[in-house]
């Protein structure tokens, strides 16, 4: 056992579960957790941006307007909201791996369901059961990797999970492109639930609980000692250890109480307001970039890859902005990624400013657009998985996952908005109406971001 790890009160050694954790390798159970966490973030993006693949193939077969497909693409984001402000505290109180491993099968159900739907309402119901599945899901993989990664990396590895968002909605759009063409967008929806329920599967197998839960919950001291044990070789911690936490009481609950005090609410606001303006951005791309492409003239194959492009470009802008968080703190690589995000889309408005007025008319070449979609992609999701890592360090264990699913919940608002704003700006003002609105969100996160008190520091 490592020196200061464990003392003696009385007849019972103390020992901080904080040190043991802080101290253990990036090796074992938190690399174990951190496969967990990214093969359900990979399906979790694959579902979430399913049904903005198969938009365009739904108006053709249902015989509706794009309009009439925003309950469609809303119920899943209220869905979203349900799920993350539910689960999120389901979490705290009866632990990350159940909740995860619940809301990863919920999510699969619902989605392979979904492929036998014969009305918009139908489907919408089952795409509001699907969301459920994937608010909850989100939170509890973000809890769980924070509390298991060493403070070393942890920024890097949430950054590395959440990335798994964007990579499902790129390989999840390669798939989307050939698969609908020859099989029917219904195939795409097997796909989408099959594969959660094999991981659900495997994750019931090989994932732990978080330790800190356990020993925040007080209980199961005998299984929080093995995994103790697994975690830090030579030990012989037992069940008759009393297992604390360095900065939060063995008992305390995961009481929603601290998410609004007074010593936390100007965090909890900004972030409300960083998620919920970040997210109206990303899913406006996720459910209506396909639609808004093949309207500015591409084929469907070529709008679906441009949500390709919006993830990849994405999945870079995370990686760096991670690595730039790391050694800077997050405060101003967020704020400069809102900058940069808000240029890009200014640009995006500009260079489709001619196909509203007049339809007719030759808007731009393909590869510009592309890029323009790719500068976009690359500092949207960049704000959006760093706020992941900001918003998990603001809150202590005992209501982590709570703070981390309200956070998402009231952000789904953002998403819920983005399914009727983004038909209603697309409408009303074309490709440049719905590029610039998307852009006067992103300022607004850029303000958000610089509320936000509790930034995680730079390293050093």
């Amino acid at each position: 056992m490592q020196a200061g790890q464990s003392t003696h009160v009385g007849t019972r050694r103390r020992v901080s579960v904080d040190q043991v954790m802080d101290t253990a390798g990036f090796v074992g159970l938190p690399l174990v957790v951190m496969l967990c966490a990214v093969a359900v973030l990979i399906l979790d993006g694959f579902d979430i941006q399913i049904i903005g693949f198969v938009a365009p193939a739904l108006t053709t077969e249902f015989g509706i307007t794009r309009s009439e497909l925003a309950p469609v693409l809303g119920a899943s984001l209220v869905g979203m909201a349900v799920g993350a402000l539910a689960v999120g505290p389901v979490g705290d109180r009866w632990g990350r791996r159940p909740a995860l491993l619940a809301s990863t099968a919920l999510f699969g159900v619902a989605t392979l369901l979904g492929a036998t739907s014969e009305s918009v309402d139908a489907l919408a119901g089952w795409r509001f059961i699907t969301g459920i599945g994937l608010g909850g899901a989100l939170p509890n993989a973000t809890a769980l990797l924070a509390e298991f990664a060493p403070p070393r990396w942890r920024n890097q590895a949430i950054a590395a999970a959440i990335v798994g968002v964007p990579i499902g909605g790129m390989f999840g759009s390669l798939i989307a492109a050939e698969l609908i063409v020859f099989s029917g967008w219904r195939a795409l929806f097997v796909v989408g639930g099959v594969l959660p329920l094999a991981a659900a599967a495997v994750m019931f197998l090989t994932m732990p609980e978080s330790p800190r839960y356990l020993a925040v919950r007080g209980r199961q001291t005998a299984r929080l000692a093995s995994m103790l044990n697994r975690l830090a070789p030579g030990s012989q911690f037992t069940a008759d250890d009393r297992f604390v936490l360095d900065a939060v009481p063995v008992r305390s609950t995961g009481s929603l109480s601290v998410i609004f005090s007074l010593a936390y609410l100007r965090d909890t606001l900004g972030s409300w307001m960083a998620f919920a303006t970040n997210i109206f951005a990303v899913y406006s791309f996720f459910s209506w970039s396909p639609v808004v492409l093949t309207s500015l003239g591409l084929d469907l194959s070529s709008a679906v890859r441009g949500s390709f492009y919006f993830n990849l470009a994405g999945i870079s802008g995370a990686l760096v902005n991670a690595w730039l968080i790391a050694r800077f703190g997050s405060r101003l690589p967020l704020i400069g990624m809102c900058l940069f995000g808000v240029t890009a889309l200014s640009a995006l408005a500009w260079l489709t400013q001619n196909a509203f007025t007049d339809p007719g008319a030759t808007i731009i070449d393909d590869t510009a657009l592309m890029l323009g979609v790719a500068g976009a992609g690359l500092a949207i999701n960049a704000v959006q998985i760093g706020m992941y890592a900001v918003v998990a360090n603001v809150y202590p264990t005992a209501c982590r996952s709570s703070g981390v699913g309200w956070a998402l919940g009231v952000g789904r608002i953002g998403g819920i908005v983005s399914a009727f704003a983004g038909s209603m700006l697309l409408t009303q003002a074309g490709g440049a109406g719905f590029f610039g609105g998307i852009a006067v969100a992103l300022s607004l996160t850029f303000v958000a971001v610089a509320l936000i008190r509790r930034h995680i520091p730079p390293s050093g």
